[in-house]
């Protein structure tokens, strides 16, 4: 069983302890606020009320493999700093921080966090492509500019089948699998299927041809009415 330790349990904090707690990992909570702790009591965490800002105290609570901590000290910038700093030097392999600013960040980075995170953010931009087109459902940010996202099938290409659409020639981008509505599940799928009102095709490509084919399957939406769905994305160029 992997471990876990969570350093201040804010918003972020602790939806990434309720997460662990359904995966069955073993965690360990730490916060300043024994009334915060207290309200997990009667969950299965081990849980501590120090003050984090003594090397010597985490020292001595952290067991002696940790697979990861998550690092949520709010808007107490120099905590978090000095926090993430005591984790590399305890040699911690995962260490995710939570950030207030990109100043806030390179901070971190510097001092041995190797992920930081920006929940707002982040769920800014999962929300915000979704707002500009009409057929981009969900997607998720892979690698590089490659995406995986669910779209509903244009009306157009009802009655035609996956050979005639040919989604690989026409538009770059690969299907992964395709179902019917909210009920049915993804599943295998053959050449012949023909494409059906309330269709949705889970496919994989660069941002720029996604952002070309939501932007063609858009009903009175011509290809310059959507923004860059990379720089949505966070992939533009930096």
């Amino acid at each position: 069983m992997k471990q876990f330790v969570i350093i201040g349990l804010g918003y972020f904090g602790r939806n990434v302890l309720d997460e662990l707690l359904e995966l069955d990992a073993e965690v360990l909570v730490v916060d300043r606020n024994r009334e915060i702790i207290d309200q997990y009591k009667d969950r299965r965490v081990n849980a501590f009320v120090i003050d984090v800002l003594n090397e010597a105290n985490l020292r001595h609570i952290f067991p002696a493999t940790v697979d990861g901590v998550v690092i949520d000290m709010g808007e107490k910038v120099e905590t978090s700093i000095l926090t993430t700093s005591y984790c590399r030097k305890l040699g911690i392999p995962q260490i995710i921080v939570k950030a207030e600013t990109r100043e806030h960040a390179e901070i971190l980075e510097l001092v041995g966090a190797t992920r930081i995170v920006f929940p707002n953010r982040e769920a800014a931009k999962r929300i915000t492509p979704l707002l500009v087109s009409s057929v981009l459902l969900n997607y998720l940010p892979v690698s590089g500019k490659l995406i995986i996202a669910e779209v509903a099938v244009p009306e157009r290409f009802f009655g035609l089948s996956l050979l005639q659409v040919n989604l690989r020639k026409e538009y770059g981008l690969n299907l992964i699998s395709v179902k019917n509505g909210e009920i049915e599940e993804y599943g295998l799928f053959s050449p012949e299927y023909v494409f059906r009102p309330g269709d949705v095709a889970l496919i994989s490509g660069t941002d720029e041809l996604l952002e070309t084919f939501c932007a063609t399957g858009s009903k009175g939406k011509s290809r310059r009415s959507l923004p860059s769905l990379g720089k949505l994305f966070g992939l533009g160029k930096r």
